[in-house]
């Protein structure tokens, strides 16, 4: 099954490589007015959780970033995906994007590969047939499709906001991976 470790050190690579645990400025929503960044977590989307994690010395806040990944994005239905693979990626685009559109890139994944199950509802949500379908698929073509799918959501945002496009290029680099 899926190890904890692996995924974060997977997200933490693409998020803070050098495990700095600084501050740094950050794009936040439209009107949200100046963002900051510590390894990932967005001052705009989460506040109450930057601010208790900026409130901690630079240099011991690992363990209160591990947790906070860990509390917001790990699930049970990680943690039972048999490839680390396909976790780690996952759950990386969970963080960069949502788990909503994480697992629906996964479900579109898993349906491109084809095969003789059903087809797989994309729906964003973990469920029993979702993590059957994700353990049941070859973990070499799932994570070359999860790939293709994630660029292609990248692509689809910069197509409806070219505004975007600044950030494209980091986009799919991470997606690549």
């Amino acid at each position: 099954m899926a190890d904890w470790n692996t995924a974060y050190n997977w997200m933490m690579d693409n998020e803070d490589a050098q495990r700095a645990c600084k501050q740094v400025p950050d794009a936040g929503p439209v009107g949200a007015g100046p963002c900051f960044a510590i390894s990932g977590i967005n001052s705009a989307a989460w506040p109450a959780q930057f601010a208790a994690i900026a409130a901690i010395p630079q240099d011991q806040r690992a363990p209160a970033l591990q947790q906070f990944y860990h509390d917001n994005f790990w699930n049970n239905w990680f943690a039972q995906v048999a490839s680390d693979d396909v976790c780690k990626r996952v759950f990386d685009f969970a963080v960069n994007g949502s788990t909503h559109q994480a697992v629906q890139c996964l479900q579109q994944a898993v349906n491109s590969l084809g095969g003789t199950g059903a087809r797989l509802q994309e729906d964003g949500g973990w469920g029993p047939m979702t993590l059957a379908a994700v353990n049941g698929a070859d973990a070499n073509a799932l994570v070359t499709a999860f790939k293709a799918q994630r660029a292609a959501h990248y692509r689809a945002i910069v197509a409806a906001n070219p505004a975007r496009a600044q950030f494209l290029n980091g986009w799919i680099a991470r997606a690549e991976k």
